[in-house]
């Protein structure tokens, strides 16, 4: 992740054809201006803006046919770029449109999110959704380039800073027992210390480097994720709206559970981050819903063998991933 100082000569360095910028309302609104403020190329190269709603129900094939369709009637040629400037449902869908629109044209993350700073604009994972399954179309773009600009957290209100904090306390209980605790123990959430965010970033991008194909270490990092996914799945199908990191908390949460019931995982740690989820985020009845996420649960990407993979942890910073269970042993739980 480089400094949003050093974009400007990025793009004057690499001299694009054209330059189009994917946005949504909001970040149309709080977002570009400050851009604009930042980066003269882009108002000088005349970029071109491509807004979609803002939300998960932009994450469709529609969608990117649409973002092509108006790269086609600007005639971008394969020397263009695109700046997504937004959070993870931009960045995604930004990422997955440059890696195919005429088979590659050079993406550019600026995440305007929390929850996009640490995780979504890193490693390259890009997708929408089908059907009912969160990311089941996409790709992985190595030739994406994402820049910082914590300025940006400014315009975020309380849902969209702990949306956020849920991935971030999600990558340090896989990787950073020190930080994990660090974040547990805090109280006032009104500013974000950027030794967090950089910590949660170096983290990241350590173990994409080693494992940019998510074949193995990666996969720790979908700590939460196997229910969430399923959560955001259903909210959506429902008309509901469940944040990514409001599922996430609680996919964190059950996975705690089975973490101490299959990996001894310790219980006074189970209680103490089961302690900070339930206080900040709407901990769900999961017992009165989940069979009706197991459709869900089972189209999950990371299944194998018709049995439903969870990553758990052993102790806070020792995940095991690709952990399975059977529909039906869930529902007993």
């Amino acid at each position: 992740m480089r400094d949003i100082s050093l974009l400007q000569d990025y793009l004057v360095e690499k001299n694009f054809s054209q330059i189009f910028v994917l946005l949504d309302e909001n970040t149309s609104k709080h977002c570009l201006p400050l851009l604009l403020e930042k980066v003269d190329e882009i108002s000088d190269k005349l970029a071109t803006l491509l807004e979609i709603p803002s939300g998960e129900q932009s994450k469709t094939l529609q969608t990117v046919e649409d973002l092509c369709r108006s790269l086609l009637e600007s005639n971008a040629d394969r020397n263009s770029v695109l700046i997504s400037l937004g959070g993870g449902v931009v960045t995604d869908i930004g990422g997955f449109v440059a890696s195919v629109y005429k088979r590659g044209i050079q993406n550019i993350n600026l995440p305007t999110s929390l929850l996009a700073m640490i995780d979504a604009s890193l490693g390259g994972k890009t997708g929408v959704n089908l059907a009912g399954v969160k990311n089941a179309v996409g790709c992985f773009n190595k030739e994406t380039i994402s820049f910082l600009d914590t300025e940006f957290l400014q315009s975020l209100d309380k849902r969209h800073i702990f949306n956020g904090l849920a991935e971030m306390l999600k990558t340090f209980l896989v990787a950073d027992k020190n930080f994990a605790v660090k974040l547990l123990d805090k109280t006032d959430f009104s500013f974000i210390e950027t030794d967090f965010i950089q910590a949660c970033i170096h983290i990241k991008e350590d173990i994409v480097a080693k494992d940019f194909l998510d074949k193995g270490e990666r996969k720790k990092l979908n700590f939460g994720h196997t229910l969430a996914h399923a959560l955001e799945a259903y909210f959506l199908d429902k008309g509901d709206t469940l944040l990514h990191g409001e599922a996430v908390a609680n996919g964190m949460h059950f996975a705690l559970n089975l973490s101490e019931k299959h990996l001894a995982f310790p219980c006074e740690e189970k209680e103490m981050i089961n302690a900070f989820l339930e206080k900040h985020f709407n901990i769900l009845p999961l017992k009165d819903i989940l069979p009706d996420l197991l459709p869900y649960l089972l189209n999950d990407k990371k299944n194998a063998d018709n049995k439903i993979n969870f990553v758990l942890l052993k102790d806070i910073g020792e995940a095991i991933v690709s952990i399975p269970f059977e529909a039906e042993e869930l529902l007993t739980l």
